[in-house]
């Protein structure tokens, strides 16, 4: 019976994408019933106050330290002591790991491994987009503190690049950043998204649903740009939904917080934005979108493009709201076609399929059967 061990710094909370596409995968995976999952995540206090707990079964728990301050490299170092002793003696057949605290696994791990990156930091590439002079000089301060401990981590990062049996990028973007920056082949497998069942879903009739609806409320997802959108159109409907956001009415923007099931929010909206600034590896809430029959405009930025089925549906001139008002009124103009475009378009990105890629890689570089027969 083959066993696979799952690691995620915060893999047991809601954090943001990674955590929920790895749950989600994990669920793919247990369609062998003699599979044995253990998820292995780290825990802290201010998670565990301020977060939902993901369902895992049998979590195996590693207590982490949070810094106050945003010192990521420092935090690396300090927790790379508790998970590397439980990896170290781990007797698993084969590992999944993702996000920062990957490298500290992978290169413990006596085994073959498998390391999913994702954004960014994966790629030893750790900047602000902040445009505001105040925030730009108090993120290099921190730089400036961490900077002895960001030169660690690189270097255990290369080395778990080089260690891992198998590199999988959650974009063609972010695979081939991968290979200019790290020199690593990375497979692109993307995130778990069960398209077939969102599909499904009959959503309202169009003239029922009036938003106009982004997801998240942090700078770097374009909050800003959004509700700048919102003020040149007046006469339209906006949803803002996202972490921080209580339920309140801001002149034509509606904000909302997460709720469990986001096809909730979907129900209202005719159209979704991702007005991001950062180069986001891979867009979940625009393929979601797509899924359901819903048109998504995003940014021209990362892996964003990859998720909808054309250009004219990304915006190059992104910090420009202007140029989403204009995109928006021609997307809507031509609805329907939109529509039907993004609903073919998101089947390429079904969970089923993304999984069964990725237990075939597994095979050819691991050695380790996850599925055998059971196709």
């Amino acid at each position: 019976m083959p066993r696979l061990v799952l690691f995620g710094e915060y893999l047991c909370h809601h954090i943001g994408g990674a955590e929920k596409s790895t749950y989600l995968l994990a669920k793919e995976l247990q369609r062998n019933p003699e599979l044995e999952i253990v998820p292995v995540s780290g825990v802290c206090e201010e998670y565990e106050r301020s977060r939902e707990r993901i369902p895992y079964e049998g979590l195996v728990e590693v207590p982490i330290v949070r810094l106050k301050y945003r010192l990521p490299f420092l935090q690396y170092t300090i927790n790379s002591g508790a998970v590397s002793d439980y990896f170290r003696r781990s007797d698993a057949d084969v590992l999944f790991a993702n996000a920062q605290a990957a490298p500290m696994a992978i290169n413990r791990f006596d085994g073959p491994s498998v390391y999913f990156i994702h954004d960014e930091m994966s790629l030893n590439v750790y900047r602000t987009y902040d445009k505001s002079v105040w925030k730009r000089l108090k993120f290099a301060g921190r730089q400036i503190a961490d900077f002895p401990f960001m030169l660690r981590y690189r270097r255990e990062n290369e080395r778990a690049m080089e260690k891992a049996s198998l590199v999988v990028a959650n974009s063609s973007y972010t695979a081939r950043r991968a290979r200019d920056r790290m020199g690593v082949r990375a497979e692109v497998i993307y995130p778990q998204i069960d398209v077939r069942s969102l599909s499904e879903i009959e959503l309202p009739p169009r003239d029922e649903r009036p938003y106009i609806m982004m997801v998240g409320d942090g700078a770097v997802k374009g909050a800003d740009t959004f509700l700048r959108i919102a003020e040149l159109m007046p006469d339209r409907e906006f949803l803002a939904v996202g972490r921080s956001y209580g339920g309140r009415k801001r002149g034509n923007v509606t904000f909302r917080g997460f709720v469990p099931d986001p096809v909730t929010h979907y129900r209202e909206a005719g159209l979704v934005l991702l007005p991001s600034t950062w180069e986001e590896g891979f867009g979940m809430v625009s393929v979601e979108a797509a899924a359901l029959g819903v048109p998504a405009i995003v940014s021209d930025r990362g892996g964003l493009p990859e998720t909808v089925p054309s250009r004219a549906l990304v915006v190059e001139n992104y910090r420009e709201p202007t140029e989403w008002v204009d995109r928006i009124r021609r997307v809507l103009d031509d609805y329907e076609a939109h529509s039907r475009a993004c609903s073919t378009h998101a089947e390429q990105f079904d969970g089923r399929r993304q999984a069964e890629r990725l237990v075939d890689l597994v095979r050819e570089t691991a050695g380790v059967d996850l599925w055998k027969e059971i196709r």
